[in-house]
């Protein structure tokens, strides 16, 4: 019985979570990046990095993008990724996701970007109806996102009419 214990404690140390991966950033950034392949940004944005700023607080989701960020581009555009506490429009990046300790800021983000070319992502309930383009929702347990076309539209992109067919649209 006791090598029975020993072997089990053995093949069950070989499954321990050694990176403590949090599975729903991961999910998150490669959303994220996969965004990219739906939308055409202005002319102006296509050259330099492709910039993604994140505003609010979530490690996770930093490590995951900037391990995208080192593998991947968007066209010939090496991705820049930003993080930071508080949102304050100066420099519009290609895509800003608010986290939910920054959503208050979502208001004044679509102020200062409109017609920007800014992808303005949120996860807050309802930030797709009020002018996020897109906003993170979990149904059923699972990781989803609503997509409002006016708001793209108002920033500035062109989007892939497949894209819709992705998302739950509000508009």
């Amino acid at each position: 019985m006791f090598k029975y214990v020993i072997v089990f404690v053995v093949i069950a140390s070989g499954f321990s979570f050694r990176d403590n991966v949090d599975t729903n950033a991961k999910i998150k950034a490669v959303f994220l990046y996969n965004f990219t392949r739906y939308f055409e940004w202005p002319d102006a944005k296509k050259s330099g990095n492709f910039q993604i700023q994140v505003v609010g607080t979530n490690a996770n989701l930093i490590k995951e993008l900037n391990e995208v960020a080192i593998k991947k581009q968007v066209g010939n555009q090496k991705i820049e990724l930003i993080n930071t506490p508080i949102f304050d429009g100066s420099k519009p990046p290609h895509m800003l996701f608010l986290l939910p300790d920054a959503s208050k800021a979502l208001p004044d983000a679509i102020t200062k970007l409109k017609g920007k070319g800014t992808l303005i992502i949120s996860e807050k309930e309802g930030a797709a109806k009020t002018g996020s383009a897109i906003n993170f929702v979990v149904i059923d347990n699972k990781q989803k996102f609503e997509y409002s076309k006016n708001s793209a539209v108002k920033a500035g992109l062109k989007t892939s009419e497949d894209f819709k067919s992705l998302a739950i649209a509000v508009d």
